[in-house]
């Protein structure tokens, strides 16, 4: 039967899940959605694109384009998205990334800027052949990062603070202040680009995957941002495992208040919490090259590498 495409919508939210799941079960993603999830996204981020290939009614393979806002750097597009591992070899990937690249470059043409922009997607490391698509696409290899994972540990934290420091949990009142704290907290990573309200209110304040009761928020001597880190939970673990697991989205401690081990207590502060709410792992990710040598602060409290993902970019 001849392939066909087009936009998926919240109808499509069970296939794309289940195509998800039979892609994950095959080769860990670290991006599994269950089809709430995947209404969410469709819902609170209208200018996300998802695109499906169909051969009769069952849908075998995916992808969906992220735009980020506009800056004075131009514009990002996070691109992800898979094939049905029964039907890998046929060219099913090419035509969906070049479908996605498409799209993109009409999006940001849309806009009228006229500026740059960069297209960004991730192939796992012993995924050769995902690899060897961007680059046929034209995309250039950039950073790498490692899916890591722990078991959670028992009895009490046993890291004190440094004195004047306080500690609370995530506050949706307070969201505007966080995000321009951890914007702040990460301006000096390689490629950051800063968080807009809107990505920052459905991926951090209002989804289903959010645990702001396991989020914790350090707080100096003046009441201002000093450190923070954040806990989600999804419906299937990011590690590929059984779970429940409390996966850590972000980890940062603003700049005048590093190297006091502010991070390090936070992170244990979270785990400790994460198991009495009855977690058995926790997995986050993690730049290979991060600037602030947090790589050492995970391996210290127990994380493991799981894998390692490449990412690639295409600018123009």
């Amino acid at each position: 039967m001849a392939l066909t495409t087009r936009d998926l919508g919240p109808e499509d939210a069970e296939a794309i899940a289940a195509l998800m799941l039979r892609i994950e079960a095959d080769h860990p993603t670290g991006f599994c959605l269950a089809a709430g999830e995947v209404v969410e996204i469709m819902r609170d981020k209208a200018d996300a694109v998802f695109d499906g290939a169909f051969d009769g009614d069952h849908l075998v393979a995916y992808t969906a384009v992220m735009p980020s806002l506009l800056t004075d750097r131009g514009q990002r597009f996070t691109l992800f998205g898979d094939v049905d591992p029964r039907r890998l070899g046929e060219g099913l990937g090419t035509l969906m990334l070049g479908r996605s690249v498409d799209r993109a470059r009409a999006i940001h043409g849309d806009d009228g800027s006229g500026g740059p922009f960069r297209i960004a997607g991730a192939a796992l490391a012993d995924r050769d052949d995902q690899a060897e698509l961007m680059r046929s696409a034209c995309f250039d290899p950039g950073r790498h990062s490692f899916l890591m994972v722990a078991e959670l540990p028992d009895g009490p934290p046993g890291l004190a603070l440094p004195a004047g420091v306080t500690v609370e949990q995530f506050d949706p009142e307070a969201s505007d202040e966080l995000r321009n704290a951890l914007n702040a907290a990460f301006a000096d990573y390689p490629e950051f680009i800063d968080i807009s309200r809107e990505f920052w209110t459905l991926f951090m304040v209002t989804s289903a995957h959010t645990r702001h009761a396991l989020s914790v928020v350090a707080r100096d001597a003046c009441g201002s941002v000093a450190a923070f880190v954040f806990a989600h939970e999804y419906a299937v673990p990011p590690s590929g495992g059984a779970g429940p697991e409390v996966h850590v989205p972000y980890v940062g401690t603003l700049h005048q208040h590093r190297g006091r081990g502010l991070a390090t207590a936070l992170l244990s502060r979270v785990l400790h919490l994460s198991r009495s709410a009855g977690y058995a792992t926790a997995s986050l990710n993690v730049d290979t090259a991060n600037p602030t040598g947090a790589l050492g602060i995970y391996e210290r409290a127990g994380f493991r590498q799981l894998y390692r993902q490449d990412y690639f970019h295409l600018d123009a």
